[in-house]
């Protein structure tokens, strides 16, 4: 996994935390807090955003200090990162997409809804393997020797 590829995780994870945060009760953040202490992962402050904006700044910050002629294809590094940023969102697309497709299974399939929102999920699902095939394919060729 790239650099690029491990701070949009990075990103994402932090956004999820901050979420579940907020949907918890003060309870419920008090017994994860107290696990998490116990496990030795969290002491002051269970849930360490001090220390993931840290590395996500570092990590940021970590590109413009690299001087881009010490890679012999930067250009080429980007593509790659995108292109595995588009397999990771294409991971998220499929968990979601199938999220639809198992509250489909339990409607009335008959419906107008129901159809319209089947015939959305499979396209954007085909879209899905679309983007993870290419994706895929140009990962491929980088590492073949760098098709660009």
């Amino acid at each position: 996994m790239t650099v690029a590829a491990l701070l949009t995780e990075l990103h994402h994870s932090d956004y999820i935390i901050k979420t579940i945060l907020r949907a918890m009760t003060v309870q419920q953040q008090a017994r994860v807090g107290a696990e998490l202490e116990r496990a030795g992962i969290a002491g002051e402050g269970m849930t360490r955003h001090h220390e993931r904006a840290a590395v996500i700044a570092a990590a940021t910050a970590v590109p413009a200090t690299v001087p881009t002629s010490a890679s012999p294809a930067p250009h080429l590094l980007d593509i790659e990162a995108q292109a595995v940023d588009v397999l990771t969102q294409a991971e998220h697309a499929d968990v979601l997409l199938q999220a639809v497709f198992d509250k489909l299974d339990q409607m009335e399939r008959s419906t107008p809804a129901a159809v319209a929102i089947n015939c959305f999920a499979t396209c954007a699902a085909r879209a899905v393997a679309l983007m993870r095939e290419a994706a895929e394919n140009i990962i491929g060729s980088l590492k073949d020797g760098g098709a660009a």
